[in-house]
């Protein structure tokens, strides 16, 4: 029997107003033809503990870690990323600026999951770190560009994918994944759009949508909306027809009317279904966790991942606030069968999300 205790008030922060508006999509730079990319790398796909099966509940919880005060109720930021290069801006990083926020990241607790999993609260964080989401809206070439390099096509270390690949060898615990929201821009040359596509996928990242003309949903009827995502979903499954494309980051931050919502949610265009399971905005503060009941999953909250122009609300604003204990983020137990909270959240834990898993208050 599970045994949860009612009680207490959870201090929740609030967050920065968000931005207007995003900055339109960077036109592609063409490249040179290219014969093979890079070779695949196992990831970690590891689902539930096998252990478990053979335990009590009793036993399962006292395996936990207590002394690492896990905090499954705290918040996740997931983070919004544009574009690498060389100049710094509100809405691109430098290569090394991008190094710079992994390296924070790796050491000072931080561990990628996918937005996918997060959407379904498969959390399988080590115990005591937090989890972290990486996403990139725009499918921009320097998101995942290749290079000419002594007469063959190479990997450019300094685009986001070559960058994410370096911190994976690096540090091989730090699950690296991210999410890239793609349009019409498939990373560049269209030629070459399956073989990166697949790559992805092979390496352990995941696609999302981010609509076919990057227009404001709230403008949209319901037809138009469907037209929006559909088409996108079905350029994707030209190249991945198994693939589900279950996510969506919102142009300009701009959610449908109320009464649209639906379609933004499930729908179907030329003979394609959609189901979408996680929606993002552009707002400027962390996410809840997945176990509480304040996520809006058609509406979840990001971080954008700059130093420019944040008012006081980017990645290492917040970063700042989780090191002085000024906001209460997301800690692991170590096991995606339980879920760990302190007594005084539980009024918060949407059990709907909760599901079969194991709840330890304390």
């Amino acid at each position: 029997m599970k045994k949860t205790i009612i009680l207490m008030t959870l201090l929740l922060l609030t967050g920065c107003a968000a931005p207007t508006a995003e900055a339109p999509e960077e036109p592609p730079v063409i490249e040179a033809p290219v014969d093979e990319l890079p070779a695949e790398q196992e990831t970690n796909t590891d689902g539930t503990n096998e252990e478990n099966h053979d335990l009590t509940e009793e036993d399962i919880i006292a395996s936990i870690d207590m002394s690492l005060n896990p905090n499954e109720l705290g918040e996740i930021m997931i983070l919004m990323y544009h574009g690498i290069g060389p100049e710094e801006s509100v809405w691109q990083r430098t290569p090394d600026n991008f190094r710079k926020d992994l390296e924070y990241m790796y050491q000072n607790g931080y561990r990628m999951i996918s937005l996918n999993d997060y959407a379904k609260g498969e959390i399988k964080t080590e115990a005591g770190f937090t989890p972290i989401i990486l996403t990139f809206d725009d499918g921009r070439q320097n998101n995942f560009n290749l290079i000419e390099e002594n007469g063959e096509m190479v990997l450019d270390t300094d685009c986001a994918i070559g960058i994410l690949e370096e911190f994976k060898n690096k540090y091989p615990d730090f699950n690296v994944t991210a999410s890239f929201f793609l349009g019409t821009n498939l990373f560049g040359r269209k030629e070459y759009a399956e073989k990166k596509l697949n790559w992805l996928i092979d390496n352990g990242y995941d696609l999302g949508n981010h609509t076919y003309s990057h227009n404001e949903m709230a403008e949209l009827n319901p037809d138009e909306i469907q037209i929006e995502i559909g088409s996108v979903n079905n350029i994707i499954k030209q190249y991945l027809p198994d693939y589900a494309v279950e996510t969506l980051s919102l142009p300009l931050g701009s959610n449908p009317k109320d009464e649209f919502i639906e379609s933004m949610l499930e729908g179907e265009y030329d003979g394609n279904k959609y189901n979408t399971i996680a929606v993002l905005d552009v707002g400027w503060r962390p996410a809840y966790s997945p176990f509480d009941i304040l996520t809006n999953f058609n509406s979840l909250y990001r971080v954008t991942a700059s130093e420019i122009n944040v008012d006081n609300c980017g990645i290492y604003d917040y970063f700042k606030q989780y090191d002085e204990n000024k906001r209460e983020r997301f800690i692991s137990d170590g096991n995606p069968d339980v879920v760990t909270i302190p007594k005084r959240h539980n009024e918060y834990l949407n059990m709907d999300i909760v599901g079969d898993r194991i709840v330890n208050v304390y």
